[in-house]
């Protein structure tokens, strides 16, 4: 299914619409609602053999060596991994303790639903987790009332140089390093090969293939302009949808240029709006090019074939928002514990882990860092077009956004409303509404 978002009311746009017109939006306290049982690995304690001579460190052995901690240490660590990524997660942590074997582990499981809740409680109180993970939206949130670490002197520039730029982007808050992405996912271009045989490299070229595919009950193209699959696009021709502070910065010469590109989709086919029509005609096999989520792509795989389909990179002038699970460090993490913490998390983003949790029959997540030998073509496929992704932006500010972007964008594809003015009267109606936020 396509993503929902919160709907906000249209009064302000519409107001401010019509004034353009007429002139020219580590505690495990309190019970989860559904926990896995003991599932954390039990610690080996193996005597290690006492070599006299060390041997010569391979490029390997140096990628996955950590220091030994000084003393033993319990990592608590609360998630809502689904069964299979849960797996993935005890493979992780069993490899870690074959390099930390004084390192135990208590995980708890709670539902997306209520984890936020339940962390920001404990961790108020003075407890919580070691590490949580979560949704790149609830950073901004935990930072600014003290509830995570910022982990700006514990990453070193090597660790950080490995990881996807627009994942990094979504945990780089106010000068803050505020986690650290797990994984990939976000917004792709999907191609029928049997269709669209050859993958276009602009938008000006997925424009002509997409005409040449139409025929019959076939179409070449068939696009969501919805702010979600859009707003990628926006940035990808150098325009930008906020400033640092969360405040618009699409309502110029670029944004107009971007909401005319969102214009064209129709002649490349029929468009949609935050539906699921698209994706169900690509399922029949008739449509030749979409844009949608990661999450969708395996079943689109079994259905098509993985002869036929195909995750694209992006053409030029074209992007898509990336998101990812961020691990982050509890604050009220001191001291030995804090170092605990902090080595699991940086194992985390290891090659090792990383391919762990990228195991198709697993989790199979796609790496947020390079360096990681995917094994599934589709998995390739996916890492290769992240790498052109734009971060999605996780300011508070943005959750004001959706509503009156998506209202200007319809307005302006659909409706012949002015592309300045419908920008015009997003911008007034999102600024209103950050004062608003700003005031609870």
């Amino acid at each position: 299914m396509k993503v929902k978002f919160v709907k906000y009311s249209f009064v302000v746009i519409l107001a401010v619409l019509n004034i353009f017109l007429i002139s020219a939006c580590s505690s495990t306290s309190g019970v989860a609602t559904e926990e896995i049982g003991d599932v954390s690995p039990e610690p080996t304690h193996e005597e290690k053999q006492v070599i006299t001579e060390e041997p010569p460190k391979t490029e390997e052995s140096q990628k996955t060596e950590e220091p030994i901690l000084d003393l033993p240490c319990t990592i608590s660590l609360w998630h809502s991994f689904d069964e299979n990524e849960i797996e993935s997660l005890l493979s992780v942590s069993s490899a870690y303790q074959e390099i930390q074997p004084d390192v135990e582990f208590d995980f708890m499981y709670s539902p997306k639903f209520d984890i936020k809740d339940k962390f920001e409680n404990a961790a108020n109180s003075g407890g919580g987790p070691s590490v949580l993970i979560g949704s790149g939206e609830w950073g901004p949130s935990f930072y600014d009332n003290s509830l995570i670490q910022d982990i700006s002197d514990l990453a070193e520039i090597e660790l950080l140089d490995e990881v996807n730029s627009s994942a990094l982007s979504s945990v780089q808050y106010r000068e803050a390093l505020i986690g650290l992405p797990l994984n990939i996912k976000g917004v792709l271009i999907f191609r029928n090969a049997s269709i669209m045989p050859v993958a276009p490299e602009s938008f000006s070229e997925l424009i002509d293939f997409a005409q040449t595919a139409t025929t019959g009950d076939l179409v070449g193209a068939y696009l969501d302009y919805g702010l979600f699959y859009s707003a990628g696009h926006l940035e990808a021709i150098g325009g930008s949808l906020m400033d640092v502070d969360g405040n618009p910065a699409f309502n110029d010469q670029i944004g107009i240029e971007w909401v005319e590109m969102l214009k064209r989709f129709e002649e490349m086919g029929p468009i949609e709006h935050n539906n699921d029509n698209d994706l169900n005609l690509f399922r029949e096999q008739r449509v030749g090019v979409i844009i949608d989520h990661l999450s969708n792509a395996p079943e689109l795989a079994d259905l098509i074939g993985i002869d036929n389909f195909r995750v694209d990179l992006w053409p030029m002038d074209m992007s898509g928002f990336v998101q990812s699970d961020i691990i982050y460090l509890n604050a009220n993490l001191t001291e030995h514990d804090l170092d605990c913490g902090w080595s699991f998390v940086e194992y985390l983003l290891s090659a090792d882990a990383q391919e762990m949790f990228s195991d198709p029959l697993k989790a199979g997540f796609i790496p947020s860092v390079s360096g990681v030998d995917l094994k599934d073509p589709l998995q390739r496929q996916a890492a290769r077009a992240f790498a052109n992704g734009t971060p999605l932006p996780v300011n508070p500010e943005m959750s004001v956004y959706w509503e009156p972007l998506n209202f200007a964008l319809q307005s302006a594809v659909e409706f012949g409303v002015n592309p300045a003015d419908a920008l015009s009267a997003a911008e007034a109606s999102i600024l209103a509404l950050i004062s608003e936020l700003h005031q609870e």
